[in-house]
């Protein structure tokens, strides 16, 4: 249990739960009253000390509930029960005898004449001020096995018009931060009747003397409409009497005893139950409201397991790994778990590792145990950060998936997921799994099963992502893992809502929409404030949020991190111990004597009276008074009422800890401190318990690798060596001065003969040379420049150009100097960080510069750096694992392997357009003048998707691209090899994705190995030869090609003459001069051709090939580079649904453009059905704004049709004008359609034309939201 901050607090609070039990701190309205109710003498009568039951004789239901104490009622059910739905339908029910009836309990058996041998057997049994009714036993036959289990007309308790004050308080699960889901009403005669009832999730109810609260383990074993979203977890309903009086009733919603499929149904706590709690004034503030319920609901309420660590859990923070590149090994983990706990004197901590398995976040789900990221550190490394981080205040959880599974997973078969279902398609296409299946088969529960066995037990916090599901299916997920141990978090705040402890969307202020963040019911803040983490903002109350650091959503800053737990967490945290009683407005009081308000617009809380909160200036008591944390956002002098006389130290807060700032002493109960602006303080009564030592890097070789400690008392020196930490709070090592500088340890505890893999983040100053190296047990590598920018979005560094370089070592002994150090004649500043040694074993090759097979990458991609596809982001590509049949060829459809020998190979998945990958010079470091043999196995899914590119950096910066080879369709695995000069500057090679390449084009490599073929036999060419063309050649015509060419030499070229190669049967003449006699350095010039492919062209891709040569000092060059280019689409001979046409040309605001679906994420084939309002069309587009779709007509076609609007996904946001172009004439626009607009029916005349364009546009608004889809969209053609 966590420790309460104040011993008052824990009092109060039991005091609390005392009262709620045991009756008001104020005399309650009379009995008799006017507008009272009298309680039911027409059955049977059970007790506790505190209520008197009424029941009925004619089947388990209350009649009326009297509060001993002062003899009000409630009143229960006020109608027969005479029908029970089983399974959907209605069968007469009667008593298989008289009620038992003891003192405080009532059993019932209950009979269905036309179901021989199916019975049930329930209770009703009262206890302190809450009654059960519970099924304890169901009997049923082969014949009819009982599944769910209604009871339409079961009033658990109920309030009328005739009754003073009677009054409802409802409300449903509601994310929409815009709005509230609460419903609070007076009942009167005039109160509208309901023809129906009304699904809630909460139901509270009062009159003017009681108030009740229900709870119910209801479950829908299918819900769907109003019973889905647990949006009928009780059923109210308004009816009139005869009299002319209104009763509004609460019912459980339906109850599930055997869901489809189970192998058991089910027994226990697991059998239907619904709960009543009864109470008077429960807050003491002389009357009876929804508030009284609320208090007395926390009696019965089912509570999230865990949920009383949530006000200790202060900071959350998410370390992230992804796409193989291990940014945040386990061990690197630890220390920013010691850091947070330093600077914050040992604020506890919740860690979502998001990438703890396979190849990071996103992979191999849903193996869950059994498949760690050993790039990381595997589960070695995993438990070490377990075991220890919770020594420093860390408890861990991991990003779980039970609702996609990707084929790489060791779980992965065709009885887990349904293949024609896919999911979220990001480095691997998943699919959805069979929820059922897996929970009756019990699968789910042996995976996660798996996970509790291998992993230490500070890690018991599951964050379940992407569930949608509610019902009998979410809950037995959340059983099963419950009864492990494990306790939950998810991606919404209304999924689990009785297990979930903390919510993605609600906390990352950046996700989502407005629409879907925090739960906005004050009925169940009130109730669970402390509980959970899944709240909206609010001026008294705040919210906690999530700020991180560590790499997700690209997210590095430690000083926007720390802010953030100093100005949003923590006073939210200080609330959350104690539990609201009363809320009026912006005036809140709790338990333990503390009250939130707002005063002349500022936030203020009071602690048993004395101010302990101002604005955003605090100083906030802690862990019972034992410290005191302080904060001024603005600085300056502020002075605190304070209990006792004693002296205070004041330490200012480091992320090494403590440091002394003075001592102040009480004058008339007050001290009076003074802050710098944003600076964070702790006042320790007296002294502060000694400060422990971090043993940065502890678990790992390398002591202190990430430079955290201020003093690098763990590194041996030379020269100009600082701890530097930049703009983002981010730490390192500098190396700096003119003269030579260096770092060295000894490391410890190698094993002699072993092979292992160091490496270091070096980032010489951009613009700059200086030769810097990192070198042990006698091999070294060396980063002179650093040209290559870093655009991992998951690394620290990402936007410097820090990126990491590494050496395979053999350890000698068991001991070896690990030593970096930048050479002297230059001043260029030096950065390092994150050393680490691992054991690693690559394969080699003799007579080879690189050999790299994929089968033993420490981190990241081998040689290969991420490029500038998708700019910086988190990548598409990953070291793919094998998993056959599954990740291969021929399985549901797929055109290549993921994985060409071995077990690993790397795998680009429908990559961003641009530098995909690339080598550096400390990866494959290629000599000026020497020529290399660049080959690797490879399989492409599409024609001119890809290409192979040679280029070099400049040292002042930026790349040149002097070679492209576009690469063909090769669906079973081929041989790359050509031959790169290097000179120019630094050269490097890699993978580029072209802007026009098909949806879902995937590339793998295997086997990549460069070779020094010695001295180059001419010079290297320096110039640049880009060619462009149209995405697609129409046959018969002449269409416009052209190449440029970019003088990069250091002196003129001369004599340069461009060349164009064409496919058979092609021809082309030039369109303008392709000779030249000079280009100056620097210079280009542009050679264009008119190129026309045969009248009978064939519909696919060509390659068209481009030499550009020239002279240097007479000395002659050759530049050479191809592209990819189509034919045009035959045109459509007949009426054609635009979804089934290759269009010439696709552009779309977000993701891919969708056939048959509406717009999804950034994957083929992830969007929803196409849906504009409320009509679902089964043809059609789905595009996003801006967005523009072209055709290749031919004149063929006459008219093109479509119902166009917003898809219903967005239900509230979206603006788009829809338009057909013309041969570049628009010749029809729709008005601005918004997302609640009807489908509007787009009609445009297109007789003739050869080229039309479908253009979606953001309506001048902005392009957020905007989904445009493309409904029953289609060509009109032929006679």
């Amino acid at each position: 249990m966590p420790r309460r901050f104040r011993a008052a607090g824990a009092l109060a609070a039991a005091s609390c739960a005392v009262f709620a039990l045991a009756g008001p701190a104020f005399p309650a309205s009379p009995a008799d009253g006017p507008g009272a109710v009298t309680a039911s003498g027409a059955g049977p009568v059970i007790s506790s000390g505190l209520l008197s039951v009424n029941v009925a004789d004619d089947f388990p239901r209350v009649l009326s509930y009297t509060d001993r104490a002062s003899g009000a009622v409630l009143l229960g059910s006020t109608a027969p029960v005479t029908e029970v739905t089983l399974n959907g339908t209605p069968y007469a029910v009667r008593l298989a005898g008289a009620p038992r009836v003891e003192r405080s309990a009532a059993r019932y058996a209950l009979v269905f004449p036309a179901l021989p041998g199916v019975g049930v057997e329930a209770v009703l049994k009262v206890s302190g001020r809450a009654v059960t009714f519970k099924v304890v036993a169901v009997r049923d036959t082969e014949a009819f096995r009982v599944g769910t289990i209604d009871i339409p007309g079961h009033d658990l308790v109920s309030v009328g018009s005739t009754e003073r004050g009677a009054a409802t308080a409802f409300t449903r699960l509601d994310p929409d931060s815009t709005r509230t889901a609460d419903v609070f009403a007076d009942v009167t005669d005039s109160t509208p009747t309901e023809t129906a009832p009304v699904g809630a999730t909460y139901a509270i109810v009062n009159t003017g003397a009681l108030a009740a609260a229900v709870e119910s383990n209801s479950s829908y074993d299918r819900p769907s409409g109003p019973t889905g979203g647990d949006d009928a977890r009780f059923w109210h309903q308004a009816r009139k009497a005869a009299d002319g009086s209104v009763r509004v009733g609460v019912r459980s919603g339906q109850w599930t005893y055997r869901g489809a499929g189970a192998p058991q149904p089910e027994s226990g706590d697991g059998l239907p139950w619904a709960k009543v709690v009864v109470t008077p004034d429960a807050n003491g503030d002389r009357k009876v409201d929804w508030q009284d319920g609320a208090v007395a609901f926390r009696a019965i309420g089912v509570t999230a397991p865990g949920s009383e660590a949530t006000p200790e859990r202060v900071v959350t923070h998410i370390p992230f790994n992804f796409a193989s590149q291990a940014t945040h090994p386990f061990l690197r983990t630890l220390d920013d778990v010691k850091r947070i706990s330093l600077a914050t004197d040992g604020l506890g901590q919740l860690a979502v590792l998001k990438g703890y398995g396979s190849e990071g976040h996103d992979s191999a789900h849903p193996d869950y145990g059994g498949n760690y990221n050993k790039r990381a550190g595997g589960l070695t490394d995993l438990n070490k950060l377990l075991e220890e981080g919770e020594k420093w205040g860390a408890d861990f959880g991991v990003h779980v998936n039970a609702t996609e599974s990707y084929p790489e997973a060791n779980a992965f078969d065709e009885k887990l997921v349904d293949s024609t279902k896919p999911g979220w398609n990001w480095l691997n296409q998943s699919y959805y799994i069979d929820q059922r299946r897996d929970i009756n088969s019990g699968d789910l529960a042996r995976r996660f099963q798996q996970l509790r066995d291998e992993t230490h037990r500070n890690l018991d916090f599951l964050y379940i992502d992407v569930y949608y599901t509610h019902g009998w299916i979410a809950d037995k997920t959340i059983q099963a893992v419950q009864r492990q141990g494990w306790t939950v978090g998810t991606e919404w705040a209304d999924k689990f809502e009785r297990a979930s402890l903390w919510s993605h969307w609600a906390n990352d202020l950046d996700y989502g929409g407005a629409t879907n963040k925090g739960l906005n019911s004050q009925i169940i803040r009130f109730i669970r404030n402390g509980e959970k983490d899944v709240w909206n903002n609010h001026p008294v109350l705040g919210r906690t949020a999530l700020e991180d650091f560590e790499g997700w959503t690209g997210e590095t800053d430690w000083n926007a991190f720390y802010d953030n737990v100093w100005q949003r967490d923590l006073p939210a945290k200080y609330l959350q111990h104690e539990r609201i009683t009363r809320w009026n407005g912006n005036d809140i009081r709790f338990t333990g004597g503390l009250r939130g308000t707002v005063e002349d617009g500022r936030r203020t809380f009071y602690d048993d009276g004395r101010k302990v909160l101002d604005g955003d200036r605090y100083l906030l008591p802690w862990v019972g008074g034992e410290k005191l944390y302080h904060y001024n956002k603005s600085g300056g002098t502020s002075s605190w009422a304070v209990e006792g006389s004693g002296p205070y130290t004041v330490y200012r807060l480091t992320d090494n800890g403590r440091v002394k700032a003075g001592t102040v002493r009480p004058q008339a109960g007050r001290i009076t401190l003074t802050a710098t602006a944003g600076q964070p303080y702790v006042l320790h009564p007296d002294r502060a318990p000694e400060q422990r030592d971090p043993r940065w890097g502890e678990g790992g070789p390398v002591a202190d690798p990430g430079f955290n400690d201020v003093s690098l008392d763990a590194w041996t020196k030379d020269g100009g060596v600082t701890r530097d930490t930049d703009g983002h709070g981010r730490n390192s090592a500098a190396l700096e001065g003119p003269g030579a500088a260096s770092l060295s340890q000894r490391i410890t505890g190698l094993e002699a003969g072993e092979r292992y893999t160091a490496s270091a983040w070096i980032e010489v100053e951009p613009g700059s040379s200086r030769r810097t190296g990192l070198s042990i047990a006698g091999e070294s590598v060396t980063v002179e420049r650093s040209t290559a920018k870093n655009q991992v979005a998951a690394s620290d560094w990402h936007s410097t150009h820090m990126q990491r370089a590494k050496v395979d070592f053999t350890a000698p002994d068991d001991t070896a100097t690990l030593r970096i150090e930048a050479a002297a004649g230059t001043d260029a500043r030096v950065r390092i960080d994150d050393i680490r040694i691992v054991a690693n074993a690559p394969t080699t090759k003799a007579g080879t510069l690189v050999h790299e097979d994929f089968e033993a990458v420490d981190q990241g991609w081998g040689p290969f750096l991420k490029g500038d596809a998708g700019g910086t982001t988190d990548p598409r590509t990953h070291v793919s694992q094998l998993h056959a049949p599954y990740t291969q060829a021929g399985w549901n459809g797929k055109l290549i392997d993921d994985v060409l020998g071995g077990k690993e190979s790397l795998k680009a998945h429908d990559e961003n357009t641009g530098l995909v990958y690339r080598t550096a010079p400390w990866t494959v470091p290629m000599k000026d003048g020497h020529s290399y043999r660049v080959e690797y196995d490879y399989q492409s899914s599409h024609a001119g998707a890809y290409e192979w590119v040679t280029g070099h950096d400049r040292a002042a910066g930026g790349s040149v691209e002097r070679r492209r080879t576009p690469l063909g369709q090769q669906r079973t695995t081929g041989h790359f090899s050509e031959t790169v000069t290097a000179g120019c500057g630094d050269t490097w090679t890699g993978l580029r994705k072209r802007g026009d390449a098909p949806d879902g084009a995937d590339f793998v490599m295997d086997g990549f190995t460069v070779t020094d073929l010695g001295p180059a036999a001419r010079p290297t060419a320096c110039g640049t030869l880009g060619v462009t063309a149209g995405e697609a050649l129409e046959p018969g015509d002449k269409n416009e090609v052209e190449a440029v060419f970019t003088n990069d030499e250091q002196t003129a070229a001369a004599d340069v003459r461009l060349a164009l190669r064409l496919p058979e049967g092609w021809t082309a003449e030039p369109a303008g001069p392709v000779s030249f006699e000079t280009v100056a350095p620097g210079a280009k010039v542009t050679g264009s051709w008119q190129v026309t492919p045969p009248a009978d062209a064939e519909y696919r891709a060509y390659s068209l090939g481009f030499t550009a040569t020239y002279t240097v000092g007479g000395s002659a060059r050759e530049l050479t580079a191809a592209t990819s280019v189509r034919t045009l689409p035959p045109p459509p001979a007949a009426d054609a649904w635009a979804s089934d046409l290759d269009w010439t040309s696709a552009t779309n605001g977000w993701g891919p453009v969708e056939r048959d679906l509406s717009n999804g994420e950034t994957g083929t084939g992830d969007g929803d059905p196409l849906r504009i309002g409320g009509v679902v069309y089964e043809k059609g587009l789905g595009s996003h704004a801006p967005a523009k779709i072209r055709y290749y007509l031919g004149g063929k076609c006459t008219s093109f049709t479509a119902q166009v609007g917003v898809d219903d996904v967005q239900t509230s946001r979206g603006t788009v004008r829809f338009s057909v172009v013309v041969d570049g004439t628009e010749k029809t626009a729709s008005p601005v359609l918004k997302a609640a607009d009807p489908a509007w029916a787009l009609t445009a005349d297109v007789t003739g034309a050869d080229h039309v364009e479908l253009v979606a546009g953001d309506a001048g608004d902005g392009s957020g939201n905007d989904h445009a889809d493309w409904g029953a969209a289609r060509f009109h053609c032929g006679s």
